[in-house]
């Protein structure tokens, strides 16, 4: 939330609305605060010269069975090798 850029105060009126927790401003504050310099240090860090990664999903069809008519998955999957650069459209958000 706060990497969204929600305020303190909306934070703490989300999670009283969501979770019925009744926390303050203020500790809300102080707990991002102290997880601010891992963040930084995350995002700051050297990236690898390769990211593999693989995409899996699955489309349905229609396919008749014996007669019957029932849906079946059929499942693919796709293998990345992404080259990173710091600053490339994929890093900015992380």
């Amino acid at each position: 939330m706060y990497a969204m850029g929600m305020s303190t105060r909306a934070m703490r009126d989300y999670i009283q609305d969501i979770y019925g927790m009744d926390i303050s401003a203020s500790e809300i504050s102080r707990i991002t605060n102290s997880v601010l310099p891992a963040v930084q240090e995350w995002r700051n860090r050297p990236l690898e010269a390769v990211y593999p990664f693989v995409f899996l999903d699955c489309m349905f069809f229609k396919v008749r069975v014996n007669g019957v008519v029932e849906a079946r998955a059929i499942w693919y999957f796709i293998n990345f090798i992404l080259m990173m650069k710091r600053g490339s459209p994929l890093t900015k958000a992380e």
